[in-house]
């Protein structure tokens, strides 16, 4: 054991002393008092020395007669001279030292303690030891092997090693805020912290009513937020892992890797030349499956294109060929066998196609049909909650070219009178196309519509196309109805009245009534019918769930019941079809609009007031609730089947078994 001879002040930072008496340099320089402990304080880990202070403990006696001329000058400020007593500022003359003065005890009295008492009484305390918080900006499997991580998604050990779709970051509350948050992560902050399900509010604070993120807040005033079903759904999703693929980068059509290799027209030759005997087989799927619900390409037209390029393949136009490479990229994905990889080559060269065209400032109508293409196959390839997002901001960029290249215009009152009647009418049908993708996208992210009501241009004067454009006469009369509702109910401004719902539900059922008479096919029926449907129940939505929706507003509380129920229906229908048929693809882009009529659903079960129990008033055999969870448990069938595709199915899944299992025994 050695014996510390040091002042209280310089033990305590950890400074060398230089041992003067009655105060050192260090804390006259500081301009506090300095302390001895006049017993010593011994410390382990030294062999006991001999008393050595003659030889070690003495400075040289210039340095203690300036040390004593400075103590001696200094002025008396209520204390004693002799002692070096700092006054009541604690300060003895003016100093440039950055150590922060340290604070004396003082009695009762006001007076300064004795210094041996007080530094007796500062070795006998404990020293707490906290622990730095440090934010983990490795990814999980780095961190986990304890190696250096380049942070980027995927990193590049995780690519080199075969994981990147097992890349993951997990969610630290910082200063960043997580370099890759989750929109499902739960928060460490106390402000939110108060209900489980806040954790769904992180990432959508800008999301208007028609997002289901007021749905999983009401469901949390319907439950128990600390049950361990709901719990175990929200434990497993604090990453980012939603953004894995399915098959197109998150980020497509912009910067994708995989493109770079298709930005020489001979690459691209090649490609096309290798699936040249399946082309007509690809064409006929995107046809029958894709184009009869978004109708986008002209197929007489195209055809002919089609004949034109394999006669001189380096004759044809880069935008043309970017939107061949499309539908054949959408053919091939469609394909009854599954989802091959030649369909991420084929989109991978349209977009190397596209942006070597001055598309964004000198649009042409190719051009906005390949950007209306790609915002399809995001919907139908990743159908996930961040790649619907993505599909937000892209139909950002196609609605203002489709602008600066005039499509909302009508082409009848054009200066340019040679354009033929195919070309005008191809120019309509892509604009009313573009205002369906628009709408349908508004709705699931709860963002408002990128066109106003007021800016539809040629949507007011309906041309007279026949039969065979069915589905194009029925959205020129729904799109103005639905525009109008979606750009009240996700607006900022006050709450919709319950009399313009009343006249907006009954436009929207005659046109739903108008669209099964007159569309022709039966995919376009029920898309169609879940379109308006949706927009119905978000229309709804704030009247039906209110705490007296079944007595105040009996109109909108059974609206919202029955659509949910027919969107249930249809996605029962489209997932429960046959294989080879891919009706699922369909689906895929109302994914989103099915979650949410499955919580609206769980909403309407959960409350204790819902008048479903009464089967004789209603005229059933079976109990109204009866049937809703017998069509409930058959949904949750289907979203167990699609579970292992991705995060965000996952977490749906889960999330809807848990607020199945919440459902009180007693009331099924």
């Amino acid at each position: 054991m050695r014996e510390v001879k040091t002042c209280d002040r310089c033990r305590h930072f950890k400074r060398r002393c230089d041992l003067l008496k009655p105060s050192c340099s260090r804390c006259i320089q500081a301009g506090v008092r300095c302390s001895f402990d006049v017993n010593g304080v011994a410390v382990p880990g030294a062999a006991a020395a001999a008393s050595n202070g003659a030889t070690s403990a003495s400075p040289n006696s210039s340095r203690q007669a300036r040390a004593a001329t400075a103590l001696a000058s200094s002025p008396p400020v209520n204390g004693d001279p002799a002692q070096g007593t700092p006054g009541q500022n604690g300060l003895i003359s003016p100093t440039a030292s950055t150590e922060s003065p340290e604070p004396h005890a003082v009695d009762a009295n006001g007076m300064p303690i004795d210094g041996a008492a007080t530094g007796a009484a500062a070795a006998n305390q404990l020293r707490v030891v906290r622990k730095r918080k440090r934010n983990c900006l490795s990814c999980l499997r780095c961190h986990r092997l304890k190696v250096k991580c380049d942070k980027e998604l995927p990193c590049g050990r995780c690519k080199t090693s075969g994981n990147g779709r097992e890349c993951y970051y997990s969610y630290n509350k910082g200063p960043n805020g997580g370099k890759f948050p989750c929109p499902t992560a739960p928060s460490s902050n106390s402000e939110e912290t108060t209900t489980v399900l806040a954790t769904w509010q992180v990432q959508h604070k800008v999301r208007g009513s028609s997002h289901w993120r007021d749905l999983m807040t009401k469901i949390g005033t319907l439950t128990t937020l600390e049950s361990a079903p709901l719990a175990a759904a929200l434990e497993d999703v604090a990453t980012n892992a939603c953004l894995a693929n399915f098959t197109l980068p998150g980020n497509f059509p912009f910067g994708t890797p995989g493109a770079s290799k298709y930005y020489t027209r001979d690459a691209v030759t090649r490609l096309l030349a290798s699936e040249r005997a399946n082309h007509e087989k690809y064409l006929q799927r995107y046809l029958e499956l894709l184009d009869v619900v978004n109708p986008i390409v002209d197929i007489h037209i195209f055809r002919r294109e089609i004949e034109r390029y394999w006669m001189d393949p380096n004759a044809s136009d880069l935008c043309w060929l970017a939107q061949f490479l499309m539908v054949m990229g959408l053919g091939s994905f469609a394909s009854p066998d599954g989802e091959p990889p030649v369909a991420t080559e084929l989109m991978m060269a349209a977009e190397a196609c596209l942006m070597q065209t001055p598309f964004s400032f000198r649009p042409t109508l190719l051009a906005l049909k390949t950007l209306a293409l790609m915002v399809v196959a995001k919907q139908v390839c990743n159908p996930t909650c961040w790649s619907v997002d993505s599909c937000w901001s892209l139909l950002g960029l196609l609605v203002r070219t489709a602008f600066i290249y005039g499509l909302p215009q009508d082409p009848s009152s054009l200066e340019d009178e040679g354009r033929n009647q195919e070309e005008k009418d191809s120019r309509r049908k892509l604009w009313l196309t573009i205002l369906y993708l628009d709408v349908k996208v508004a709705m699931c992210t709860g963002m408002p519509p990128l066109t106003r009501p007021d800016e539809l241009g040629t949507l007011e004067k309906i041309p007279d196309w026949g039969p065979p454009d069915s589905l194009q006469m029925v959205l020129y009369q729904s799109l103005p109805t639905v525009l109008a509702v979606m750009a009240q109910i996700n607006s900022n401004k006050e709450q919709i009245s319950y009399p313009d719902v009343l006249r907006y539900n009954a436009q929207l059922r005659e046109l739903m009534s108008h669209a099964q008479r007159v569309c022709t096919g039966q995919l376009q029926r029920t898309t169609v019918d879940i379109f308006l449907r949706r927009c119905l129940m978000v229309l709804h939505r704030p009247f039906a769930l209110h705490p007296e929706g079944p007595v105040m507003f009996p109109e909108s509380y059974w609206s919202s019941l029955e659509c949910c129920l027919a969107l249930l229906v249809h996605y029962r229908e489209m997932w429960a079809g046959e294989p080879h048929l891919r009706l699922d693809l369909v689906g895929r882009a109302f994914v989103l609009d099915f979650f949410s009529a499955t919580l609206t659903t769980y909403i309407h079960v959960l409350r204790a007031d819902a008048p479903l129990t009464g089967a004789a008033a209603m005229g059933c055999a079976i109990p109204p609730r009866q049937i809703i969870l017998d069509t409930l448990r058959s949904c949750v069938d289907i979203w167990s089947s699609e579970k292992d595709k991705s995060v965000c199915y996952r977490t749906g899944y889960n999330l809807v078994v848990a607020v199945l299992n919440l459902v009180p025994k007693n009331k099924i």
